[in-house]
């Protein structure tokens, strides 16, 4: 589905470096020679040419400097850090590119492992930009609110239609995305990874790093994963690259390229002072001895990296001088349209806030992100309370339902800035609407923003009302899903509503009527229910409709035509009764989610809540002489049913809405035990009503389709 070329990952444990983490750089640099069986001569060619002086940065004067940007792409409060955490990490990156980290002292210079004066000072400076590829101000970061693009990232997440945010211009700002977590394929936590700069396109170079890994505040601890990767980024290997080498090859031509780099037979973890791996010593080696392993080396793995080698600086050098787009990076036009040098003169009032959905009486913090120098500000919150503060952060309660603006004024002594964000906070009320509930999409238009809020991240279709089908009544919701892209989420959230009444031991049920058909056979689309019992702050998944089971399979094969439903059997009912008693809040919330595959559009109508016991007839007379077997089925249960006298009987099966599904019995019955077969194969799975009426009256039992 997702596709990385020559990426370079690093799995270094934030809490322990345990070895069950891994890379997959080599695994995807094998691919990239068996791809391009030139490859690897060519790169090795290129450090041979660097060794040798052939290819250098002959034409520096002073330090480079690198215009960055920081696309955030988080989950609401989970995974949106600060931009002191992201002013940190990059002041991180300085300290190790300049070696004024303060653990460079670490950096040991003995007999076996001479390496201090091989340390380098790269001499690069990275800086968020301050003008954005149109011109305008910003702070050097962008953000978005993407589930989708946060969890689980690759490559996608450096698209807006995969859920990310898309590249700035890699000639002018050098890219890096900061996520919750990424993809991996083995064992441990993937940290980040990094493209190499001679492969790869031009819309995916930078570094993708999850948020606990980025800095040394916040969410983060300090680990060096950041340098790591921007060192790939710029050219550089791993130093346990092709493990020991030969003693009869230059130290150019294998492993990292590097000669003042000991080479190290695989990755290590470890920060042992006599750890030595390789006895091999190739021509042209620096300290023409077996050096020990240079675990301080950023390009490692150990948890103990404090240095670039001088070899090392030599390879991202001649990079920045010679490869066009690093080039036109560090060159005095990029510092200019990105504005790095700018002075730090206020141009925009900016603000965010930690939940823009909440239900009454629940706490919001806003944090004042207007750039560059504020010196004094000024708050509105219309309908919170405090109503109105100075500070750069503020904890505002909202106690009333209501859609609600948010303004800020900003000044740094002599310019002034503002920003109004209008129906930016809504406060749901708690408690919601109260059971029974039932909505059948009659009188609703979309978004109301009270009782749905609809969620569309890739900008395209959306959940709409729609009066072109229904299961009951005139209309329904609708997704417009024929041939949209892979992988695509859309969403509609409930407002609240009141469960609190309810007995902790009774069971309530939720259920949907949905009409769906493939596009393709092969399209593995997923429609998902979950739940809140906090107004949304969390979710619960509860009901999962996927593949195979995800399709209505009564009107035939795939349709290749966009589908509407054109009759009543085209529209399944969903049943399901595992919402605990955890879940019986005032302010409870449901949430649908369809995940596309490039398929067919889908219908949902008919949503409903309620108690269990609300399904049972008051009239409910009759002894107990029915039971029902097996309960739950797969396929055919069996009603066992007696009877002192001859009598009528009437056994009629239905579905939790109340539509008759079938009769299972009509006529009369003698005395004794009779049993009847309830063929339940083509049933889809949830729940049933099994109503048994006789002159005593009527008796409702539950019958579950698993």
């Amino acid at each position: 589905m997702k596709n990385l070329l020559l990426l370079t990952f690093i799995a270094i444990s934030f809490v322990n470096y345990s070895q069950n983490n891994w890379c997959g750089f080599d695994q995807q640099l094998q691919k990239h020679y068996q791809e391009n069986p030139n490859a690897e001569a060519q790169v090795y060619e290129r450090f041979d040419r660097i060794a040798s002086g052939q290819i250098n940065a002959q034409d520096r004067v002073g330090p480079y400097y690198i215009p960055v940007v920081v696309h955030v792409i988080h989950d609401g409060e989970e995974g949106n850090i600060s931009y002191a955490q992201i002013a940190d990490a990059i002041n991180m990156l300085n300290e190790d590119f300049n070696r004024t980290n303060v653990d460079a002292s670490n950096t040991r210079n003995t007999v076996n492992a001479p390496f201090s004066p091989v340390a380098a000072d790269l001499e690069i400076n990275f800086v968020l930009a301050k003008l954005d590829p149109n011109g305008n101000c910003t702070n050097g970061v962008e953000r978005r609110d993407s589930p989708l693009g946060t969890y689980n990232a690759d490559d996608d997440s450096k698209t807006y239609n995969g859920g990310g945010l898309d590249a700035w211009d890699r000639n002018k700002y050098f890219n890096i995305w900061v996520v919750n977590s990424i993809q991996g394929s083995g064992a441990g936590t993937t940290l980040g990874y990094a493209q190499f700069p001679m492969w790869g396109g031009a819309s995916t170079y930078g570094v993708i790093i999850r948020n606990n890994a980025f800095g040394n505040i916040g969410t983060a601890n300090g680990d060096r994963t950041i340098s790591h990767e921007v060192g790939h980024c710029l050219g550089l290997f791993h130093t346990f690259q092709s493990g020991c080498g030969s003693s009869n090859s230059d130290c150019s031509n294998q492993g990292d390229g590097c000669c003042d780099t000991p080479p190290v037979d695989e990755a290590h973890w470890s920060c042992s002072n006599n750890q030595n791996n390789c006895s091999q010593i190739p021509n042209g080696d620096h300290f023409g001895f077996d050096a020990l392993d240079q675990h301080e080396n950023f390009m490692s793995y150990s948890p103990c990296q404090n240095m670039f080698s001088e070899d090392q600086k030599a390879v991202v050098t001649a990079n920045l001088a010679n490869l066009g787009h690093l080039a036109n990076l560090v060159s005095v036009s990029s510092q200019n349209s990105s504005g790095i040098n700018l002075p730090d003169v206020l141009c925009r009032a900016e603000f965010s806030g930690s939940q823009l959905i909440v239900c009454a009486g629940s706490t919001i913090n806003f944090a004042d992100n207007s750039f560059h120098n504020v010196s004094t500000r000024s708050w509105t919150f219309t309908g919170g309370t405090p109503s109105v503060s100075t500070d750069s952060f503020a904890s505002i309660m909202y106690n009333t339902p209501g859609v609600y603006p948010v303004s800020l004024q900003v000044s740094d002594g002599t310019n002034t800035e503002s920003e109004t964000k209008a129906a930016y906070i809504t406060v749901l009320s708690n408690p919601g609407l109260e059971l029974p509930y039932s909505e059948g999409f009659e009188t609703v238009s979309l978004p109301d923003n009270i009782n749905f809020f609809v969620y569309n991240e890739d900008n395209g279709s959306e959940w709409t009302v729609t009066n072109s089908a229904s299961s009951t009544g005139d209309k329904s919701i609708m997704l417009s899903n024929y041939g949209e892209n892979v992988d695509l989420i859309d969403e509609f959230h409930s407002g609240t509503i009141d469960l609190s009444p309810l007995d902790s031991t009774e069971n309530l049920i939720m259920s949907f009527k949905y009409a769906y058909n493939k596009r393709l056979a092969s399209n593995y689309e997923a429609l998902k229910v979950w739940v809140s019992k906090d107004c949304g702050e969390n979710w619960s998944l509860r009901k999962n409709l996927t593949n195979s089971v995800f399709n209505t399979n009564l009107i035939g094969a795939a349709s290749s035509s966009p589908f509407t439903p054109t009759s009543k059997m085209e529209w399944i009912t969903v049943s399901f009764e595992n919402i605990h008693s955890s879940f019986y809040t005032s302010n409870f919330r449901y949430r649908f989610s369809f995940e596309s595959d490039n398929g067919n559009n889908i219908f949902i109508d008919d949503i409903n809540l309620y108690p269990e016991s609300w399904l049972n007839n008051p009239e409910n007379n009759i002894e107990n002489t029915v039971s029902i077997f097996p309960n739950p089925t797969q396929n055919n249960s069996t009603i066992n049913y007696f009877s002192a006298t001859s009598e009528d009987l009437n056994i009629t099966l239905y579905n939790v809405v109340g539509e008759k599904i079938n009769t299972i019995y009509n006529g009369t019955v003698s005395s004794g035990n009779t049993q009847y077969d309830v063929n339940m194969e083509e049933m889809p799975r949830g729940i049933y009503i099994v109503k048994i009426e006789n002159s005593n009256g009527i008796k409702s039992l539950k019958l579950i389709k698993d």
